[in-house]
């Protein structure tokens, strides 16, 4: 059979190809000479090859530039000064060169297979709309992983391939699609969409410049397409860093504000203003979390994008104004080009997963076991000396070691035995069932109290719940570690002061334990003050940020406003839970400033950030000056004033049953006297004197105010164990500095005096301390306030204390009662004054008007734990009230009958935002004030080797000027 082949049978060829479009090629080299000779032979080799010609070298040091001159020749070589970015140095060839229907733009990093440009012209002039076409990118030199087949962009500012990490090419991927854009490299554009979009963006001068044309691309109506067919082999030398860099070079920080940069230039409509916040606090909590991760250098890169952007508006807006020229279509007309909404949470959720996995198997690590050799004649085994014990290497990790374990000693009763595990009694309040409640908490419009309320909540409130929300479900760990802890914690602040005060490491070892034994020695741990106990706590930070604003600390840098601004934070973060710590502090920098006046701007801008990091909430504390002395936590009643004297206050006692014994501290007293005379220290040691006093100044205070708290009629005297430590601190850093020098060299009766009189209060406080424990009031297990059936009800009980004789006081209490943060929080006065009303009235006169009264106030029951008689016969004859059970034989119970559910009092629809605010606020403040690191500028070698497609074939590179 004859069979013959015609021109039917055979494939058809694209319609350009009778009429070839004109291409315009430029090449932008940098320091490319290590691949440059691979690419110019993938040049020579092109099927179909590009009209003309365009190089332009961006200021290589290396042989690059000759490279190109041979292949092109000079006169068609342009050369660009350093720092040109890649669009500006396209723009310089375009200008240089005879126009052309299409521009093909490649890098100096990227080898192009024979039929690319044809298979991009392929698919360029199969619709009319297609403006840019890409290829399909491979890795050089691996040659078969897949870099890119079109890229899109994640809500986040994120560049994404859709590819997984390493997937080879096997075909999967082979089909022309729609993408939002295409990587530079290799990119196909044509030049009347070019000149109408104007190119690329001069303020992308290295990265996301080609997202941010291809985003403009689809907003002006047109397409961009990848052909599978067009293979690149690109080495991104440039964000992998194998590119030697030079003098104006980008930095680092470029690529992370080129996406902040693009995404807030590009985004369109009412969005653009969710992507401004969001990208903020997204990039503010990304910088957090690398300083960290210790990454330090990484968040100084974050923190230099953010500032770039978000502190140039006029930049951003004129971006905004030159893309709104040329955009036909909004966001939502081309969202399907985008990655989905989801991804970026998908990939936080796997690198979440992996660092789990990595926490839970980590890799095992082989040991040796003790080091041995042979001696010299080969025969007898020697072990090698290990050195000295670790007690002597390393004594503040010891030491540290020793007080967790004391620590967990003396919390014996809390840790051991039956019931629940959460911490209670004292003037700790309820722990909440998860770090959830107090997130509400600190954004809810009508706060869960008794008879409601819509006070402002401390800031504390925000600081708990952003510490308890890795243990989402158990913030009762946070409580209990931050109180069983305290002295460990306190010990480990005071030591990092300690190392700017002395040279001693033995000295300030035991000086630093005696200052955490005295948050237990007050007796704020037993009696679950939490807000002194975070106080004191964060108290040594306070001197330590107050001795870098002043510059005389010689363990950090020169002072800068960003110092100035951590020690506000600091001392937001101390008053948040005891607000007392901001007069202290304000002494303290009045001490500094009349030292040193120049302080005085820096000073000022740290109480300003205090003061705004800490809001509305401390308005309320200028307005009622009693306020300062309330911190987190419940009213308790104090001990016997006789225990308020001068010398209890001078050592860290503020008057508790619960405390050490004032003697304890004598020998504190006696050192800082002593240091008095020295003439070496005389200075440091009168600056300790005059804090000391100014704190024992805001003691006494304290202790000769009025009795009572503010807002009810419970009559307690102020806590003021914070200025109390204060004092015993500034004392104690007053014999740390000045009593070495004052016995050095008087002999061995001078030092042994001086060692007994420093040993006396850690030895004799850490004696007590085990002996006695840090429970009682504290304890473990859930609060009982009112009884456990009055509790699941989870309505507002009132409960009544004292005698008709001796005058009630009332309570109203929901559910367990106020969580940790919230004891703070009043009722409104008017539900206030109804409340004593109703219940005079229903102790006075039992009748129906008085228990309808408790109805509308949303009273479900009412609970008296030691009932008096008189109260108990006029409540057992009011109408409507039901006996109910008991679980003591002095308590009574009675439930409404028919309790109603009033509407509860909300602040405005504005507190929410105002919490937020603050809350970004707090997160600004903390991320200006990490630890972060510019990276060095400095020019980088250039690593050496490469690899070359085809097995290292070198490929002639003759015929490319053609």
């Amino acid at each position: 059979m004859d069979e013959r082949v015609t021109d039917e049978d055979s494939p058809a060829l694209p319609a350009w190809r009778a009429a070839p479009p004109t291409v315009g090629a430029v090449l932008v080299t940098h320091d490319g000479g290590r691949w440059l000779p691979q690419v110019l032979a993938s040049f020579s080799a092109l099927e179909h090859a590009p009209t003309s010609w365009r190089v332009v070298d961006v200021s290589s040091t290396d042989d690059g530039p000759e490279l190109v001159r041979e292949a092109f020749g000079p006169d068609r070589v342009t050369y660009a000064p350093a720092g040109t970015g890649f669009g500006a140095a396209v723009r310089l060839a375009v200008d240089a060169m005879p126009r052309t229907d299409w521009l093909w733009l490649l890098h100096d990093d990227a080898i192009v297979e024979p039929g690319a440009l044809a298979a991009l012209l392929d698919e360029a002039t199969a619709a009319d709309d297609v403006a840019v076409v890409g290829p399909k990118i491979r890795e050089w030199p691996s040659l078969r992983r897949l870099l890119e087949v079109g890229l899109t962009v994640t809500s986040t500012g994120v560049r994404e391939t859709g590819l997984e990490t390493g997937e080879p090419d096997a075909g999967q991927h082979d089909w022309p699609k729609d993408v939002l854009a295409v990587d530079t490299a290799g990119m196909l554009v044509r030049r009347d969409v070019w000149d109408e979009l104007d190119g690329l963006s001069p303020d992308l001068p290295l990265y996301f410049d080609d997202i941010d044309l291809g985003w403009r691309v689809a907003r002006a109506g047109y397409r961009t397409r990848v052909a599978p067919r067009a293979v690149i082999f690109h080495a991104e030398a440039s964000r992998r860093g194998t590119r030697r860099r030079a003098a104006g070079d980008v930095e680092p920080a470029e690529q992370r504000r080129a996406a902040l940069h693009t995404m807030l230039a590009n985004t369109s409509g009412p969005r653009f203003w969710w992507q401004y916040v969001r990208l903020l606090v997204g990039s503010l909590l990304r910088t957090l979390g690398l300083v960290l991760s210790a990454h330090p250098e990484a968040a100084g890169d974050q923190l230099q994008a953010v500032a770039s952007v978000y502190g140039r508006p006029g930049r951003l807006r004129a971006a905004r104004r030159r893309r709104a020229a040329t955009a036909r279509r909004d966001d939502r007309a081309v969202r399907h080009l985008f990655a989905p909404f989801w991804l970026p949470y998908r990939h936080g959720f796997d690198t979440a997963r992996d660092v789990a996995a990595a926490l839970v198997r980590p890799e095992a690590v082989e040991t040796t076991g003790r080091r041995s050799t042979l001696d010299d004649d080969g025969d007898d085994v020697v072990t090698l000396d290990d050195g000295p014990p670790l007690w002597v290497r390393r004594p503040w990790l010891v030491t540290v070691g020793v007080l967790v374990v004391l620590s967990l000693v003396a919390g014996r009763s809390l840790l051991t035995g039956a019931g629940d595990s959460i911490l209670t009694g004292g003037a700790l309040g309820v722990t909440p069932g998860s770090a959830g409640d107090w997130w509400r908490l600190w954004f809810e419009r009508s706060h869960e109290i008794g008879l409601g309320g819509t006070g402002l909540v401390s800031p504390a409130v925000l600081l708990l719940a952003v510490a308890a929300t890795p243990i989402w479900p158990s913030p009762g760990l946070l409580v209990a570690a931050l109180l069983l802890l305290s002295v460990p914690l306190a010990a480990l602040t005071a030591h990092r002061l300690g190392r700017r005060l002395t040279d001693h490491r033995r000295l300030r070892i035991v000086w630093a334990v005696g200052y955490g034994l005295t948050v237990a020695a007050s007796g704020a741990v037993a009696q679950g003050r939490l807000g002194t106990v975070v106080a004191l706590v964060v108290l040594p930070v306070v001197v330590v940020t107050t001795l870098q604003v002043a510059g005389v600390d010689p363990l950090s840098q020169r002072a800068s406003w960003r110092t100035a601004v951590r020690w506000g934070v600091w001392v937001a973060v101390g008053a948040a839970f005891a607000p007392v710590l901001l007069p202290l502090a304000l002494l303290g920098a009045l001490v500094v400033a009349a030292l040193d006046p120049r302080l005085v701007r820096r000073l000022l801008l740290g109480l300003g950030v205090a003061v705004l990091l800490l809001g509305p909430w401390v308005v309320g504390r200028v307005l009622h000056p009693g306020l300062w002395w309330w911190e987190s936590g419940s009213p308790l009643a104090g001990g016997d004033p006789g225990w308020r004297t001068a010398l209890g206050l001078v050592v860290g006692r503020a008057g508790a049953p619960e405390q050490a014994p004032v003697w304890l501290g004598a020998g504190l007293v006696v050192l800082a006297v002593l240091a008095l005379a020295s003439r070496a220290a005389r200075a440091v040691v009168v600056v300790c004197w005059t804090l000391a006093l100014l704190a024992l100044g805001v003691a006494v205070l304290g202790v000769v105010l009025p009795g009572g708290v503010p807002g009810t009629s419970v009559d307690v005297r102020a806590w003021v164990g914070v200025p109390a430590a204060a004092v015993a601190l500034a004392l104690g850093t007053a014999a740390l500095v000045g009593v070495p020098p004052l016995v050095e060299g008087r002999g061995r009766a001078w030092v042994g005096s001086a060692v007994v009189l420093a040993l006396l209060l850690p030895v004799g406080t850490a004696a007590w301390w085990i002996v006695r424990g840090v429970d009682d009031p504290l304890e473990r297990g859930r609060p009982d306030t009112v009884p456990a059936f009055l509790t699941d009800r989870g309505a507002d009980t009132v409960v009544v204390t004292g005698t008709t004789a001796r005058g009630l006081e009332v309570a109203v209490v929901r559910g367990e009662g106020p969580i940790v943060g919230a004891e703070g929080l009043r009722p409104p006065a008017s539900s206030r004054r109804a409340l004593v009303d109703a219940v005079e009235g229903l102790v006075s006169a039992p009748g129906s008007q008085a228990v309808r009264s408790l109805s509308d106030l949303g009273v479900d029951a009412v609970y008296a734990p030691d009932v008096d008689t008189e109260v108990a016969r006029a409540l057992d004859a009011a109408p409507g009230l039901e006996p109910s059970g008991s679980e003591s034989p002095t308590s009574r119970v009675w439930t409404l009958a028919e309790p109603t559910q009033p509407a509860r009092p909300e602040a405005p629809a504005w507190r929410p935002l105002l919490a937020a605010g603050q809350a970004l606020l707090w997160l600004v403040a903390v991320v200006l004030t990490a630890p972060v690191r510019r990276r060095p500028s400095a020019v980088d070698a250039a690593p050496s080797g490469d690899s070359t497609p085809g097995g290292g074939r070198r490929v002639r590179t003759d015929g490319v000027r053609s």
